[in-house]
């Protein structure tokens, strides 16, 4: 009976382990699922200007957060659209005018974006996002009497990164991501500063959930 009894009960241990195994499958990317992630870190310029002659830093290490969309197309492969605001530091203090004046600079993207994943069966994964969409920036120059002077421009932005992405659970994502950003700038921030492109790094943690 005893015998009997122990091997009722390795019969049914089986369906119990198989369920487990199996429910590990939910881990990865799967095709024709969405996500929403949310991002927050540090944005890190990359470019020093010009202002009528004097080399000046439009704004120094600050902060960006954004949030985007994405559908995973296939595993390897997702379309998305996000948005990333980046608020740098205050930029070097300089004199303009008679008084002493400093930039404070933000840039707005929206982007249409795509992903190449690395291991997406994996519950952890290597990923490359890239994107292409309009960027706003603006620099507002802060005079000491608190007046102020602000030049902005709207065109073509350009995106591309790699993050690292861990499965918590089967809804839930945590990860870390690295881009870079290309923002041209028009007419008018190009005769102000004297170049036609602002380019910064971002490195950010985010938090997603797919369903």
């Amino acid at each position: 009976m005893k015998k009997l009894l122990l091997l009722c009960a390795l019969f049914l241990s089986v369906p119990a382990a198989a369920q487990d195994y199996y429910g590990l499958q939910e881990y990865g990317l799967r095709k024709n699922t969405t996500r929403i992630e949310f991002y927050g870190g540090m944005v890190l310029p990359q470019d020093s200007w010009s202002h009528h002659g004097q080399e000046i830093d439009l704004g120094g290490t600050g902060w960006t957060a954004g949030i985007g969309f994405t559908r995973n197309i296939f595993p390897v492969f997702s379309l998305g659209v996000d948005g990333n605001y980046a608020q740098l530091g205050d930029g070097d203090t300089f004199i303009s005018g008679g008084q002493e004046s400093y930039y404070r600079t933000g840039i707005a993207t929206g982007l249409v974006t795509g992903r190449v994943n690395f291991f997406p069966s994996q519950a952890t994964r290597l990923y490359v996002p890239f994107g292409i969409g309009v960027g706003h920036m603006f620099a507002r120059q802060k005079m000491d009497d608190g007046s102020h002077l602000t030049t902005d421009s709207t065109d073509l932005a350009q995106m591309l990164g790699l993050g690292l992405e861990f499965d918590i659970d089967e809804t839930v994502i945590f990860g870390v991501e690295g881009r870079y950003y290309l923002i041209e700038a028009n007419s008018d921030f190009k005769d102000a500063f004297g170049k036609s492109r602002y380019h910064y790094m971002t490195v950010m943690l985010k938090i997603g959930c797919r369903f």
